[in-house]
């Protein structure tokens, strides 16, 4: 059984050009930011966290590490599933400054 014909292909490719990128730069862009901007809010989102949870400080050591894989999943879900790839790093890089902002205002209080 084919899946894809010759037409689902071809509409495919024009929906992927119609970008205005070339789709290889598109999808470096993308995993890029998925790989170093999720790691930048995953880290940024778990100081906040750490600093910011109301729990004595041997619970937040056994609390901090369940977060943080979840949230580079999602930041790697979201540079895909962003309709461009210069949104991904916009929504990923205000992410992780509120982030890193919460996180420095939490230590310096």
């Amino acid at each position: 059984m084919q899946l894809f014909t010759g037409e689902t292909v071809r509409y495919i490719r024009e929906a992927l050009s119609a970008t205005g990128q070339p789709q290889s730069a598109a999808f470096i862009l993308r995993v890029l930011a998925a790989i170093f901007g999720g790691y930048a809010l995953t880290y940024s989102a778990l100081a906040a966290l750490v600093l910011l949870l109301p729990l004595a400080p041997i619970e937040v050591v056994f609390v901090s590490p369940l977060f943080p894989g979840l949230i580079h999943l999602g930041a790697l879900l979201w540079a895909f599933a962003a309709p461009t790839a210069w949104r991904a790093w916009q929504d990923i890089f205000v992410m992780t400054a509120v982030c890193s902002f919460c996180a420095l205002a939490a230590w310096l209080k």
